[in-house]
């Protein structure tokens, strides 16, 4: 059995891809990683450009097709490396188009909310083995060394961490300017595990504020506990959207 050219970003850069395609060339990246010497600790360190764009751009992107492909939906991306105001393109196929009321393009920009402190919880979590997270982070103001401390939730702390640092990269994004119809994907990284319910409850808080109103859509995803929500941006979006759930028969 033949051995497989090692893969790396220019596999992915400006690349018409299927996106089932997409995704596979981006897991198997992610694996070739892992497999490398010390490849735990480069995920888990961001060592380089290669694996901050794969964890924080393209698995993002691979989880958001992921959620939308589907029979008559085959839709392809290219994703871009560069400086433009957003990270890829989504083709939607042309049946979706004129019958499904999807746009033909979709601009996709990705962010990631995090806790201040993540990276060095990480730090700590590779150079010692063990770290009570981002909140359990604090500098010795003499040394400016980091120490890491235990850190004990009370009642819906958790909860409101992730929905303001969520709110924080709406904002942040929303004050931008992107082209039509461009989806917000926000890739979450919470301090520890997090259960659906707590999940779903903070997701409610930050669509009350509807921070979210001037994209297409907002997707977001934490990886840790395998979550998912979208939030839609207006009435006219909602509408597409109910029409896209019913869309006449694909590729006639």
């Amino acid at each position: 059995m033949g051995t497989h050219a090692p893969l790396d970003l220019s596999a992915l850069d400006d690349k018409l891809l299927d996106g089932l395609r997409f995704c596979t060339k981006v897991y198997d990246l992610f694996d070739q990683i892992r497999s490398e010497p010390d490849g735990p600790g480069k995920i888990r360190l961001l060592s380089s450009k290669r694996e901050k764009r794969l964890l924080e751009e393209l698995i993002p992107i691979a989880q958001y097709i992921q959620a939308r492909y589907r029979v008559g939906n085959r839709m392809k991306v290219r994703w871009l490396s560069g400086s433009q105001p957003y990270d890829a393109v989504i083709w939607t196929p042309l049946p979706m188009v004129n019958k499904g009321g999807m746009p033909r393009k979709i601009t996709i920009e990705v962010t990631t909310s995090t806790h201040q402190f993540a990276h060095i919880a990480r730090k700590q979590l590779h150079e010692t083995g063990g770290s009570f997270g981002p909140k359990g982070v604090q500098i010795d103001k003499a040394t400016r060394t980091s120490v890491s401390k235990p850190h004990v939730y009370h009642g819906r702390e958790h909860i409101s961490d992730l929905a303001l640092q969520i709110v924080e990269r709406l904002t942040a994004k929303a004050k931008k300017e992107y082209p039509p119809n461009t989806v917000l994907i926000i890739n979450c990284e919470t301090d520890g595990l997090i259960f659906e319910d707590e999940w779903k409850t903070a997701i409610q808080e930050v669509e009350g504020l509807a921070v979210h109103k001037s994209f297409r859509e907002v997707f977001l995803v934490a990886s840790r506990g395998n979550h998912s929500a979208c939030l839609w941006g207006s009435d006219k979006q909602q509408q597409r959207r109910k029409a896209s759930k019913h869309p006449a028969k694909p590729f006639a």
